[in-house]
This record gives C-alpha cells, structure tokens and sequence, in this order.
C-alpha cells in the first residue's frame, strides 16, 4: 500500500528538485560550452545540447594554455596540504578529545576562531613571513600557507569525532600491552574514519580551490595552479567564451567527481564531528 504524500511534503521536495536543479544549471551549461563548435556558441539561436562534441577548447587549454602543468601543480599541491594537514589534526583532535590540561576550553575555542578570521586578513603576514624563510615563490610556502588555514577547522572537526570514540576501548588496548600511540593507530583511527577522511577532503578541496594566497606567493608559470591561471587569463581578451568554459571545466570537473564519489564520508564525518563535538 503506498503511503500518501502531505502537500507539505510535496512541497519540500518540490522545492529541493528545483534548488538542485538552479545549483546544476551553470555547471550544465559550463561543459556543454566547453564542447560546442566555436560557431554554435556565438549562434543567435541558443542550444541545449552541442549538434557534434568538439574537443577543441579542452584540447587548446590542456596543450596550448598550459593547463596540463596547472593541473598537475594543482594536484600535488592539494596532496601534500590535504595530507598534512589531517596529520596535524589528528594529533590535535586527539589531544583536545582526551588529554585535560590548563586552558583546554580556550585553546579549543580559539582553534575555530582562527579558522573565522578572514583569510584577506593574513595574506601580508604570510607575504612577509615567507619572504623572510624564502620560500616566496615555491610549493612549499605554499602548502604551509593553505595548511594554516586548514588546519584549524580540520582539529574541530576531528576533535568532535575522537569525542565519540570511547575511551574504555583505548583502555583495552593498553591493557592488552598497546601504548598510547599504537591504541590510536590500531583501535581510534578506524573507528574515526570517516571524520578522518571528510578533514582529508575537505583540505585537499581548500587547497585546490585556493586562489588568494596563490596570488601573493607564487609567481613562476612552472607552479602556477589551476585557479590561478584561469584568474590571469580570464583578463585576455583573445579567450573565447567556449575556452574560457573549459578552462573552468578542467578547473572544476575533478572537485565534483571528488565529492561524488566519497560524499558518504563527506556528510557524516562532518555532521558527526560538528554536531556532536
């Protein structure tokens, strides 16, 4: 017997579909763009759907644009900032989850707030520490540089999800000849996966979005990242509209495949961390 939908009900989900697809649109119509024929682009009649796929722009930005390289410096550096920054954060959350000590409260409140403080507002302090370290111009500072950033609302998250995991299984492990660190490695982090993972994505998603501190620090093309390209080529006025879609395309298609496919961690490593922690 099928059970019947309230108007209410109706209505939410009515709401969602078309939420969605307003969300969908532009992304839609990003990649149709970057397949379309040069000239049915500029046609007074607008289509949906490219008559034939024309890989000419992704071909033209991928080769002639550089973004190849881009993607690759993209990719590396997100790795590497994604990787240590859930590093840090495991250690950090850990230690505000189980350890007591003066001024645990305020330094887990001061842990997000560094997090809130807009990120226009460190980009000359970070300007001027690398400068000093020498690291202008590298991958290095830049990783550090997103890491800062990342860091903060990864040991929130991962301190609301060590909060969960509870202590007596830990105890066990000790008690079974484990030491502290072997019970984290062998018994908390697989049961915390999730949160672990989400702090993963959500870092390496940070660091590839990144476009402000790219700005101030790199300024060799060899390391030039995916946002940052496209913010300096979006100024020529030799770039066609169906290069400058896929340039976008390359840009965003990988995040959305990304979070596709590990939304399920996604979702519930941050509610459960937030929420609860």
């Amino acid at each position: 017997m099928l059970k019947k939908t309230s108007p209410g009900s109706a209505f939410a989900y009515a709401l969602i579909v078309l939420v969605t697809l307003a969300t969908l649109f532009p992304l839609a119509w990003m990649v149709l763009t970057a397949i379309k024929p040069t000239q049915e682009i500029y046609s007074p009649t607008a289509s949906w759907l490219p008559s034939v796929i024309d890989w000419t722009h992704l071909k033209t930005a991928w080769v002639e644009k550089n973004f190849s390289l881009y993607f690759v410096n993209s990719l590396l550096i997100s790795l590497v900032t994604a990787t240590f920054s859930t590093a840090v954060a495991i250690l950090g959350g850990y230690a505000l989850a189980r350890f007591e000590f003066p001024g645990k409260r305020i330094l887990g409140a001061f842990v997000l707030l560094i997090y809130l403080v807009p990120v226009i507002l460190l980009a000359l302090p970070f300007y001027l520490l690398l400068s000093g370290l020498g690291l202008l111009d590298t991958r290095m500072g830049l990783v550090l540089a997103v890491a800062t950033y990342a860091v903060p609302f990864s040991v929130w998250v991962l301190k609301g999800y060590f909060a969960q995991v509870p202590p007596e299984i830990e105890e066990a492990a000790v008690v079974d000849g484990a030491s502290r660190v072997g019970a984290l490695w062998h018994v908390v982090l697989p049961v915390a996966l999730p949160g672990i993972v989400a702090t993963f994505l959500f870092s390496f998603i940070l660091a590839w979005d990144d476009y402000l501190f790219a700005l101030i620090i790199v300024n060799s093309d060899s390391i030039r990242t995916l946002p940052l390209a496209v913010g300096l080529l979006a100024s020529d006025y030799v770039i066609s509209d169906g290069l400058m879609m896929a340039m976008g395309t390359i840009t965003t298609i990988p995040i959305v495949l990304l979070y596709l496919f590990f939304q399920r961690y996604f979702i519930s490593g941050l509610t459960a961390g937030s929420v609860k922690g």
